[in-house]
């Protein structure tokens, strides 16, 4: 299964600029691996230099004993941010979780639009945390890694093919919810997630998603009603043998209560990983260069922008291909997941600070005074471009290329790809240092 994933992945990676940017970050440490056959010695020095530098050595950074300690209390404190967050995102999945046995025991519109509620609180708090989560990736050890990787699709893959769960303009009776030869467990609902492509997902916050809004603005919209449990059989379903449990709304909610379940599950399965990665990366701090931590940190940024919003987003935004660019289609609340990655950054960068008041874009600054010249304007311009971009297609029927849409995505684009180039100048004439925890 997990092999089959991969080779998915690989069949749908896209290049730009020269370079090869992954549409699935399983994909990448795949390949890191496969290049990389013999694993460093954990007692080695964390400093590579040499080949492995990436700029003339004359040009690399050094920090003074400030910086150092700074760089140390910043990451410290961003660490206890980190479990903060991952903390609050919790009580909101408990919540969402209590919020679907109101719905389930008590179908009305009001419970509906209540839990609809709460999936967007969840979800918005879960993209909230998506630097926190490349930071984890990139410091646990690759089988971590790859486990991280796997409970990632399983949580929040998107774009989902929306038949394969349930039905559809002009297809009745599509989806896993009206095929009764389909059985709903949570050991099969997980034996189908991806079997047979990436975007066949039977498990996630955008299956639960299109569970609770059906598709925007069409026949197949979600009512209270479809979850109406229904306890006796017509004549002409008595006639077809049906038992009760395999009718429509009744297959609806049983998918429904799984997939939270499911979600839940793989969510402290996932916490679980992260709060011992991240307490390893606590513990060794002060036995790791700063220049290594720092870089961790640029990385983590640089790559989440990369893969979540380039990537994944806006370059297939240039194509009209917005079933795939928008994260949240059903809901139609796509601007607010880019909008929490990009506070995500923004507190990262702006607000975590060491013990005496210093930010992490001061330390930035000190390194590099070209930073602060457009980095804080790119910046507030990116987030208020997303915003605008993602409304404008929100408004748009579709009916074919628009030139607006174009526009604002090219210029998001811009600006999300100079705060990258921004993070990425600094990384660069870092020494090549490995974080080994």
């Amino acid at each position: 299964m997990e092999n089959n994933l991969i080779k998915k992945l690989i069949d749908q990676t896209m290049c730009f600029d020269r370079r090869c940017l992954l549409l699935g970050p399983l994909l990448l440490l795949v390949l890191l691996t496969a290049c990389s056959p013999n694993e460093p010695d954990k007692e080695t020095t964390n400093r590579t230099l040499g080949e492995e530098s990436r700029v003339e050595a004359e040009n690399l950074l050094e920090f003074d004993l400030e910086t150092a300690l700074s760089v140390q209390q910043i990451l410290a404190a961003y660490l206890n941010q980190v479990s903060n967050d991952f903390s609050e995102l919790e009580n909101y999945l408990d919540l969402f979780s209590t919020r679907t046995n109101e719905l389930l025991n008590n179908p009305t519109e009001s419970t509906l639009a209540t839990l609809q509620e709460s999936w967007l609180s969840s979800h918005t708090a879960f993209e909230q945390t998506a630097v926190h989560r490349y930071l984890s990736y990139r410091a646990a050890s690759e089988e971590e890694s790859l486990r991280l990787f796997q409970l990632q699709y399983q949580l929040n893959q998107w774009p989902i093919l929306a038949g394969y769960i349930d039905s559809v303009e002009g297809y009745a009776e599509s989806g896993i919810v009206h095929d009764i030869n389909v059985e709903l467990s949570t050991g099969n609902l997980r034996q189908q997630n991806g079997l047979f492509d990436v975007t066949e997902v039977t498990l996630g916050f955008h299956v639960i998603e299109f569970l609770l809004w059906g598709e925007p603005e069409r026949s197949s919209q979600r009512i209270a009603a479809d979850f109406k449990k229904v306890e006796t059989l017509t004549a002409q379903q008595q006639e077809n043998e049906l038992q009760v449990d395999q009718l429509e709304n009744n297959r609806r909610r049983e998918m429904l209560r799984l997939t939270t379940n499911i979600l839940l599950e793989d969510f402290a399965a996932s916490t679980v990983l992260w709060d011992q990665t991240l307490a390893k990366l606590e513990n060794a701090i002060n036995d790791l260069e700063p220049e290594a931590l720092l870089s961790l940190l640029l990385d983590s940024t640089s790559s989440m922008l990369t893969e979540e919003l380039l990537v994944k987003s806006l370059y297939p935004i240039l194509n009209n291909e917005f079933e795939v660019s928008l994260q949240s289609p059903y809901s139609q609340t796509s601007q607010n997941s880019v909008a929490a990655q990009m506070r995500g950054v923004e507190s990262l960068i702006l607000e975590i600070s060491t013990n005496d008041g210093t930010t992490l874009d001061r330390i930035l600054v000190s390194l590099s005074p070209d930073f602060e010249s457009s980095f804080y304007q790119n910046l507030d311009a990116g987030k208020a471009c997303l915003i605008i971009l993602y409304n404008t297609i929100g408004a748009s029927d579709f009916s074919g290329p628009s030139a607006k849409i174009e526009f604002e995505a090219v210029e998001c684009i811009n600006l999300i790809t100079n705060i990258i180039d921004q993070l990425d100048q600094i990384e660069l004439r870092l020494p090549a240092y490995r974080v080994s925890i």
